[in-house]
């Protein structure tokens, strides 16, 4: 138990969760409504989307580093499963067929992303930061793309629903989505492919020192490009889980979520050298900023100071990021002399 305890207090999840309960008590204690069924159905409800961004961040800093493209292949990718279902005329089949199309063409723009960076060595945020303005460009100035309604499959699945709940004493109500599943589902088989497979074996080790993990037989330039691969699938997936949501596609809407999600996952423990981040940790960053997000107008503070939380995050996780690499070189410098 003791030794349970030590190796708990070392990880960043730990303190993360400690933060989420204290303040989640301070929001209680001020407004009264934290608790309440309807923020907590909504509270999860706002993660579903974020969460799965985060596993496409959480992917690429482990194994290569940034991604910022995940919000337009999922704005990009839905709109082409959007159109092709209409022109098909698959509005009368199973969401999944729709999903299956997005995902599709998701998994193309991934690929490019990771052809030119492991074709070409590029670093990935540049590459990212130039796909995302391509895809931008092809949505909204090729293809023109506007609002636009959800095909009967999607808007069948959107008002299918988990839960719902009633506030009894505010009269406020909330619904959880069955794209909540999705979500859980992707964490769940996430976990199993980095936790219980060489490949995810591979993917830290890759993040963690590129020639090493080629030493120990690890394809890297395959498991970058497949993340990447793979990155674009999940993110077209959240594309259509927000139309889904919204009950419409809203092609404007997507852009801009990169930066919190980078924040949540490097607040969960993520280092930005690469080699080190869990789901768990990201699971609860995205958490902390989800309840930040939506409960400063319950303490009566303005949400312009989530952009403040949001930057000083950034900052200060790209600082002990640094300063842990910092402190891993001296040490293994010091064990080789030691070993000499």
């Amino acid at each position: 138990m003791n030794k349970f305890f030590k190796r708990m207090v070392k990880q960043t999840e730990f303190y993360v969760f400690l933060i989420i309960v204290v303040l989640s008590l301070v929001i209680q204690v001020r407004s009264g409504l934290f608790f309440a069924n309807n923020n907590i159905v909504d509270l999860l409800r706002s993660m579903i989307v974020p969460s799965m961004y985060a596993i496409c961040a959480l992917l690429a800093f482990v194994s290569t580093g940034p991604d910022v493209s995940f919000p337009l292949i999922a704005a990009l990718s839905s709109y082409l499963a959007l159109i092709v279902t209409n022109n098909l005329g698959l509005e009368d089949t199973s969401w999944f067929i729709t999903f299956i199309i997005g995902i599709f063409f998701g998994c193309i723009m991934g690929a490019l992303n990771g052809f030119i960076i492991v074709r070409y060595n590029f670093p990935s945020l540049i590459v990212t930061l130039g796909t995302s303005s391509l895809f931008s460009g092809i949505l909204l100035g090729a293809f023109e793309a506007e609002r636009m309604n959800l095909p009967k499959n999607l808007a069948a699945f959107g008002k299918a629903s988990l839960i719902t709940v009633k506030n009894a004493k505010s009269g406020l109500g909330s619904t959880l989505p069955m794209t909540f599943l999705l979500m859980i589902a992707l964490y769940i088989i996430a976990y199993l492919v980095l936790n219980k497979t060489m490949v995810g074996r591979g993917v830290y080790a890759v993040g963690g020192d590129e020639v090493s993990a080629e030493r120990a037989g690890f394809n890297v330039k395959g498991i970058r490009f497949g993340i990447f691969v793979v990155n674009g699938g999940i993110a077209a997936i959240a594309g259509l889980s927000y139309a889904v949501m919204s009950m419409r596609y809203l092609p404007t809407e997507y852009a801009g979520g990169e930066m919190i999600v980078i924040a949540a996952i490097i607040l969960g423990g993520t280092r930005m050298t690469g080699g080190i981040g869990t789901l768990k940790g990201c699971l609860l960053g995205t958490l902390l900023l989800t309840m930040v997000s939506n409960s400063l107008i319950l303490l009566g503070i303005s949400v312009y100071w989530q952009k403040v939380f949001i930057g000083a995050i950034i900052i200060i996780g790209t600082a002990v990021s640094a300063v842990q690499s910092h402190a891993g070189r001296k040490a293994k410098t010091r064990l080789k002399k030691e070993t000499a």
